[in-house]
């Protein structure tokens, strides 16, 4: 067919995968264009914690292939549809080329200090294999500077997602102080010049934008793709819609889905992913609707991990909006517990957050409690709350429960008043002796991480005895969700029979991950699409 104009790799979304895969094409001598349905650029990734988990990466000089298989096998487990054998082969060989790509190409990316979630399992990393953006000054963007995207929970603040670990401590470690003083070092300074200093999803997508723009890559901001252009069984390129109306664009090499995944679509939530859910706990951008899936599945695509997503345990504030995600960052501190509705815990509080949301599905026990004793809110932070502060506006407003006893407290929350009163005796005890002989929260070096080393005997363990005691409602939010399309190796969507759908490419939460049911590390996801961005483009191109 004639299409209106054409590229040689036409990009779906704006996430981590899109840039990556338009300046690889472009190094390839390829042509490319990032397709957009929102008015800000960036996804997920922008509204994210900026993070990328990209084993043996060349930021890591104490990382290597064959800890790096370990590791990924033993948390993956046995190889299936979103993640057979080569297709982790693929992750971790090309995954340090794509960021040497990246660096290659100006974009500045720095290694930061986050554990291996499961850190102590064979192969696993105790500092980790996390990178991400330096800070980014968003005037570098020019007319650019206000199309980030960006989400209303997150402060557009000159500090990484990792920091926030140590600003928890601020009251209790000379780490935290000396952190709180650099952030308003920071702040104080682009006061007085008027930069506009950003960490975190914002400084990634920031950096990816400019490297767009000055590659000279064709942005279609507001564009929504209504759908993809077929011929004799080969997607040929895709129909949008803007402002102006409906046109086709031809992709002469491939089509790219980096659209990423349904979390905003009560429909398919409700089809495909454990319930309750309908998307009203997610956080991510307004985009993520599925309609791009959905084309894909019309031509035949398979779909797997369906029912997962990439769960960040929290709370919501009284009038519904984003009250903090505290799995483990917070509830990994001393004097916390996480419980369902028969008082029992739920999981390791210090652990991951993935797992954690899947617990509370498994345990039917959404919502769950946080339970809360007085020191914990007198020494770290929890979501709005900072330490120390007047608890009052909040026990006003119903986002905290609190009562004199922990009998009192189950009472109010609606807890198994017995099974909670157990259950604190049990976890005084490991806190007194320091080991949690349920979950083993603060045994591993990323538990530890997330707890006070200022507490002993256990930086995560500390007793539930002095009162008052607070309650928070804990729901299953997400920053994702994290199944879809099934791709290969060279991240070529392929059909339940295991065939390739020619011309047609997918990276990031639109795909079945790469790390299966799993989340071993701090960015899996932006990791992923990352890789699998570079991969597809290089394959669409010929070089691979």
């Amino acid at each position: 067919m004639a299409f209106d104009e054409s590229f040689d790799l036409v990009i779906v979304g704006s996430g981590c995968a899109s840039v990556t895969a338009a300046l690889t094409a472009k190094s390839l001598g390829g042509s490319a264009v990032i397709v957009e349905k929102q008015a800000l650029f960036g996804g997920s990734t922008a509204y994210s914690g900026g993070i990328a988990w990209i084993p043996n990466n060349p930021l890591l000089d104490d990382d290597n292939e064959e800890d790096s298989r370990a590791y990924l096998n033993a948390i993956v487990g046995e190889p299936d549809k979103a993640s057979p054998v080569a297709k982790r082969e693929a992750y971790l060989k090309e995954g340090p080329k794509a960021v040497q790509f990246l660096l290659d190409q100006g974009v500045k990316l720095i290694r930061v200090p986050w554990p291996d979630y499961y850190s102590d399992a064979p192969g696993g990393h105790e500092y980790g294999r996390t990178i991400s953006a330096a800070l980014f000054d968003l005037r570098e963007l020019g007319d650019w500077q206000d199309r980030v995207g960006f989400f209303y929970g997150f402060p557009r603040l000159p500090v990484g997602s990792w920091e926030f670990v140590d600003l928890t401590l601020a009251k209790t470690t000379w780490k935290g102080k000396i952190a709180a003083m650099r952030l308003a070092f920071k702040m104080a300074r682009d006061k007085l010049t008027g930069a506009r200093t950003v960490g975190s999803g914002n400084a990634v997508q920031g950096r990816f934008l400019k490297a767009a723009l000055d590659a000279q890559i064709p942005l279609y901001m507001e564009t929504e793709i209504v759908g993809l252009e077929t011929e004799d069984g080969r997607v040929t390129g895709v129909r949008v819609r803007d402002k102006n109306g409906e046109r086709s664009i031809g992709a002469n090499r491939g089509v790219l889905l980096n659209a990423g995944g349904f979390s905003r679509n009560a429909e398919m939530r409700k089809k495909y992913q454990p319930q309750p859910n309908t998307g009203e706990w997610t956080m991510v951008n307004p985009g993520d609707t599925g309609d791009v899936m959905q084309m894909a599945m019309a031509l035949g695509a398979d779909i797997d991990c369906m029912e997962e997503a990439w769960w960040t345990p929290g709370s919501l504030l009284p009038d519904g909006k984003y009250g903090g995600f505290h799995v483990p960052g917070e509830s990994g501190k001393p004097h916390i517990i996480i419980v369902g509705p028969d008082g029992k815990r739920v999981g390791n509080e210090a652990g991951a957050y993935m797992e954690f949301g899947q617990r509370m599905y498994a345990r039917g026990a959404v919502p769950s409690w946080a339970i809360l004793e007085s020191r914990c809110l007198k020494n770290y932070s929890w979501g709005p709350l900072l330490p120390g502060k007047p608890k009052k506006p909040w026990i006003d407003n119903g986002y905290l429960t609190v009562a004199d006893t922990i009998e009192e407290l189950a009472q109010k929350c609606g807890i198994d008043v017995e099974g909670l009163k157990a259950e604190v005796a049990r976890f005084n005890t490991f806190a007194e002796k320091g080991v949690d002989e349920d979950f083993k929260r603060g045994a591993s070096h990323h538990n530890k991480a997330m707890g006070d080393p200022s507490h002993k005997p256990n930086p995560s363990l500390g007793k539930i005895e002095k009162g008052p005691f607070y309650a928070v409602k804990i729901w299953p939010l997400d920053v994702g969700t994290s199944g879809g399309l099934v791709t290969d190796e060279y991240s070529r969507v392929v059909r339940e029979d295991g065939s390739v759908i020619p011309g047609l490419y997918a990276a990031g939460n639109i795909t079945a991950p790469v790390v299966g049911h799993t989340y071993p590390g701090a960015g899996a996801s932006i990791g992923g699409g990352i890789v699998f961005g570079y991969v597809s483009a290089r394959n669409a191109l010929g070089a691979n």
